[in-house]
């Protein structure tokens, strides 16, 4: 069995400051060593949430090596 993880796993990581290393960490700790995978919805999700962000920290992160960590 598998893991479908919604984006806002992914928001409260990044709210929380945590890197992707971080967060699979995490997942692993509380479901046990399973694949997961972030639906194309999901990740669409983050990509826009990411270009309507207004602030300088998510501005400045919208690239597409930012983006790398969550492709496979």
């Amino acid at each position: 069995m598998g893991l479908i993880l919604d984006s806002s796993v992914i928001i409260a990581a990044e709210r929380r400051g945590e890197n992707v290393e971080r967060l699979i960490e995490r997942i692993v700790a509380a479901t046990g060593d399973q694949e997961a995978a972030l639906s194309a919805i999901g990740l669409t999700e983050l990509i826009h949430g990411l270009y309507r962000a207004k602030t300088p920290p998510c501005v400045s992160s919208v690239n597409r090596s930012s983006m790398n960590c969550w492709q496979t």
